[in-house]
């Protein structure tokens, strides 16, 4: 997959807000999801979209100025999801104040990321396209290192412990980490998506297990 370097604009021209309009934008996003499975995201066009949706071009273009603004459209509803899930997770567990109790479930967290990102129509589509696509990257890295940081200073709180360097990185790692997990999970026929995701949490629980002894 070719990434493309130029920059480009990303941000959506309007947010719709009566329902005609809203209706407009949700029926471009669905177009955008089914095109980038059925050709990708190289031949993907805002005149594909825009046929696919029942709109105009120039509709079209009253909410997004190009393809890839479409596309980091459905990549913020995708991370938005994913980090949804994160949280909900996180204060489950976090309420128990042991720490140990958020290692022991690693992998309900790793499951759930699955499902819901199996579950968005285009969901491997778009996760791929956030990692290859040079416009859309940034969304990826921003949305993984809120989520780092939002957990660094959780863990830190729990654990009475500085929000260093070392900190930081670890909470970054184990993101990064289990965002691929799941993305291994979703790509990969030929293994178990079970084991991975078991696999991969146990790995992330191994990462934390050092500190949390250190505490």
């Amino acid at each position: 997959m070719t990434a493309v370097r130029q920059r480009v604009e990303l941000l959506e021209k309007n947010r719709p807000q009566q329902e005609r309009a809203k209706r407009t934008y949700e029926a471009i996003l669905a177009a955008a999801a089914e095109l980038l499975v059925e050709v990708g995201v190289e031949r993907i066009s805002t005149n594909l979209v825009a046929e696919r949706a029942g709109v105009t071009v120039p509709a079209l273009y009253r909410y997004f100025p190009n393809k890839y603004a479409v596309l980091h459209a459905l990549g913020a509803v995708l991370m938005d999801k994913q980090n949804v899930i994160f949280q909900q997770w996180f204060d489950q567990y976090l309420e128990a104040g042991d720490p140990q109790h958020l290692l022991d479930n690693i992998y309900e967290l790793l499951k759930c990321t699955y499902e819901v990102t199996r579950e968005q129509k285009g969901g491997l589509e778009i996760v791929q396209s956030l990692r290859a696509v040079a416009p859309l990257q940034e969304l990826r890295r921003a949305s993984h290192q809120l989520v780092a940081g939002q957990f660094a200073a959780s863990v830190a709180e729990l654990l009475a412990l500085p929000v260093d360097e070392q900190l930081q990185t670890q909470a970054w790692l184990s993101i990064d980490i289990g965002y691929t997990i799941v993305e291994m999970a979703l790509e990969n026929e030929a293994l178990s998506t079970d084991t991975l995701l078991r696999e991969g949490s146990r790995m992330i629980k191994l990462f934390w297990q050092e500190m949390l002894a250190l505490s």
